[in-house]
Formats: structure tokens, sequence, C-alpha cells
């Protein structure tokens, strides 16, 4: 049997040349559908020390809610939502007070963030200091992010709380169609703000989630596990008169999406607790 003569260097360059072509192609899709995912309304619930921050993003557009005491798991969890190429920050939001505004004050050094404000005024601290000048929201502030999100901004102050020592207490109400995710600085700070329309997730920064969530009320609680262990989230549900449906916790360093979808908001199953 006659061997098949080798193939002539045109035929390598042709065969090279489909190969990479569908190679391209396949990247080109697979990347292509990770961007599009990427882009879609979300919002991620991140870890970060003494406080939760927020990322909203809508299409490229992306608001940044930054609070806490950790900076460093602040950027270990702001870095499984936002990759190297898309840094982009429209609006950087700062909250709390003392230790509390290090993880603003390490956001609000990233070159790419383009309008910074405080939510409310900042208490006088070195950390204050260190942010310098900083614009203020005021007490109700609504922000279109894109062409499907919006969030409010609310700021109070607790009954005798003194400006110049204490935080202002604050709500984020963010929306996408009906579906609304409520986001308080702390429990007690429901209290403060005038009833919302029925949401779907509970979100409490701080301390006393269960507070947080009796007076607004939602099938799904967000806590910060640095306020909260897991046990005993479920047993202050169970030994409460009601209940949310289901329960997570955001560690240090990690990063909680929820994506809004057609009438609703989806939450990763697997960091789920049955509270119900």
């Amino acid at each position: 049997m006659d061997d098949a003569p080798p193939p002539t260097w045109s035929q390598v360059a042709a065969t090279a040349a489909l190969v990479f072509a569908v190679a391209f192609v396949g990247c080109g899709g697979v990347f292509a559908f990770w961007l599009m995912d990427l882009h879609a309304p979300q919002m991620a619930i991140l870890g970060s020390g003494d406080r939760l921050s927020i990322v909203v993003i809508d299409g490229p557009a992306r608001l940044v809610l930054a609070s806490g005491n950790d900076a460093i798991n602040y950027e270990n969890a702001m870095s499984r939502v936002r990759p190297i190429f898309a840094r982009r920050v429209d609006v950087l939001l700062a909250a709390g007070s003392g230790e509390s505004l290090l993880v603003p004050l390490a956001a609000h050094e990233d070159p790419h963030a383009r309008v910074a404000a405080a939510v409310g005024p900042l208490p006088p601290s070195p950390e204050t200091a260190a942010l310098g000048a900083f614009s203020e929201l005021p007490g109700h502030y609504r922000i279109k992010l894109g062409s499907s999100v919006t969030v409010t901004v609310e700021t109070r102050y607790p009954f005798g709380a003194d400006p110049a020592v204490d935080p202002a207490a604050w709500r984020a109400i963010v929306e996408h169609g009906e579906t609304r995710v409520v986001v308080l600085s702390d429990g007690d700070a429901a209290s403060l703000f005038p009833p919302v329309n029925p949401s779907s997730v509970v979100v409490v920064s701080g301390d006393d989630p269960l507070a947080g969530w009796s007076l607004s009320p939602a099938p799904a609680v967000i806590a910060n596990a640095e306020a909260i262990d897991g046990p005993d989230l479920r047993s202050a549900f169970i030994a409460a008169e009601r209940a949310p449906d289901w329960g997570f916790l955001v560690f240090p360093g990690e990063a909680l999406r929820l994506r809004f979808v057609q009438g609703g908001i989806e939450i990763p199953s697997e960091s789920a607790h049955a509270l119900g």
C-alpha cells in the first residue's frame, strides 16, 4: 500500500486557519454570553466586616454603596463581581462612621469611581478626615442607574441622636420593575422610615436582622455573618411569631449575587437557610 503524500504547506496553513477560526468563533460566543450575563440587571451583597456593602449593576452602569471596617475583604468580595476589564463605577456612596469608613476610604481611592457622595453627614473621625471633602446626599435621593434599575437612598436620625457623633441611619431601595430589594443600615433603621410596597428581599447591613425584617418583611432576609451566625439566625426566627422563608448569611470576603429576572429575583440556592 502506498503511503499518503505529506500535506503541503498550503494545506497545513488552511487547516490551521480553520482551527483558529472555529476556536475564535467559539471563544467569542462564550465571551459574548458571559459579558451579557455580567451586564444583566443584578446586585451583589459584599461581606466587608462589621457592615455589608452593595453593588448594583444595570448594563455597563454600576453603583456601589460602601460601608464596613474590613477593606481587604471588601476588595476580595468586589473582585468576584467586577472583572479586571470592567472597572467602571458610576456612583460611589459612602456610609458609616469611624472604622466603618475604612471600606469607603479604600473604595474612594479607586480611580475608576466617577461620582462620590456620602449617605448623610459623616461624623468627624480620622477616617472622615482621610476621605476629605465629600458631598452629601439629601435625605431622599433617587438614582436612575440604567434603563431598568433605580436606587432610592433615604437617611434619618433616631430620636435623640447627635449628628456630631452618630451616623445617620439609611435605607436603600433597589427596584427593577415590580421587584424590590430593601437594604437597611441596621435593624433599628426600619422603624425610622415609612413602609414601602412589598419587597422580595430585605438586607440588613449591620446588627439586628430580626428587627429589620419584622418591620419590613419579605420572603428572604440577608444578614451579615459578622453580626449573627447561622444557628442564632434560625433560632431567632423560630422563636418569632413569623419568619421569612429563606435566610442568607454573607461572610467577609464573600459576594452574594441577586439577579433580577422577569417578575422576580434569583439567589443561589446553595447559600440559603430554610427559616419558614
